[in-house]
């Protein structure tokens, strides 16, 4: 079994748990790498994302097409989803995770009357790493239409990375300039709350992953200490205005800006020179 090892990767050693049923050994964390995960953002269904978040196909078929591989989504309606699994080798899907919301698990069988599910977990995680259900009990653990993922083998080929790396220069920027907007304002702590997945995951959560991934250790402090000014403003009654220019300089958010962008673009003249 491949296990989590960073943040919000469960998806990640979902795809790998998944591939060692199809004979190949790798780990969420070489997907990521792989996959050059720590230079990408993008902007999908009014919402930055960036790091783990990055979760469809098209992010991970930049790995999976290198090796032979592409991931299959579909989506399925509740009451097909279990005829549906016991035709795959192995598949992945999210189900409903009490006060944590979705999670991935991955397909791997049946056993009497009941499915069995890789639990993607931490090593040390004290849950457990299979999970059983019957199809009652995993028909009111998923929404009314499932997006399942499957693996399918295809010739091996790279993905260019050049339009992607582009773009993500020119959604961090965005994302920032929007945040540099939102500083200037006088906002609920409510507001900012609304927000917090949509506009300031991308860098004050996922990129300090990311960052610690590529052993960017000092750069991912400087983000830590803007996060933690962040959450100041956060932790305080939702009703209360605040600037939040006041916690977050824009200055210095626009300064560690550019050291991430410039990262992105050391990244991007590697593309271009193997093209």
């Amino acid at each position: 079994m491949k296990y989590m090892t960073f943040n919000s990767s469960c998806s990640y050693a979902g795809i790998a748990n998944m591939l060692e049923q199809y004979g190949v050994d790798t780990t969420d964390r070489e997907i990521a790498l792989g996959m050059r995960l720590p230079y990408l953002f993008a902007y999908s269904e009014g919402a930055y994302v960036s790091g783990p978040m990055l979760q469809k196909a098209e992010w991970f078929d930049i790995y999976l097409n290198s090796i032979g591989f592409t991931l299959i989504e579909k989506k399925i309606p509740a009451d097909k989803v279990i005829d549906y699994l016991k035709e795959q080798k192995t598949a992945m899907l999210g189900i409903k995770i009490e006060n944590t919301g979705k999670h991935a698990v991955v397909y791997k069988g049946m056993e009497s009357d009941e499915l069995i599910f890789i639990n993607n977990k931490w090593e040390n995680e004290d849950v457990p790493s299979k999970i059983k259900f019957t199809e009652k009990e995993l028909r009111e653990k998923i929404d009314a239409e499932v997006v399942v993922a499957t693996l399918q083998s295809v010739r091996a080929t790279k993905v260019c990375m050049i339009d992607k790396l582009e773009n993500s220069l020119a959604v961090l920027r965005a994302n920032v300039l929007e945040i540099v907007e939102l500083c200037n304002q006088e906002v609920t702590v409510e507001d900012l709350q609304f927000k917090l997945n949509t506009l300031f995951r991308p860098l004050f959560l996922d990129g300090i992953t990311m960052l610690n991934l590529i052993g960017e250790t000092e750069l991912s402090k400087e983000w830590k200490v803007m996060q933690g000014n962040l959450l100041r403003a956060l932790r305080q009654d939702k009703n209360k205005s605040v600037k939040l220019g006041e916690y977050i300089f824009t200055d210095k958010l626009q300064v560690l800006e550019q050291r991430y962008a410039e990262l992105i673009r050391l990244e991007l003249k590697k593309e271009k020179s193997e093209v």
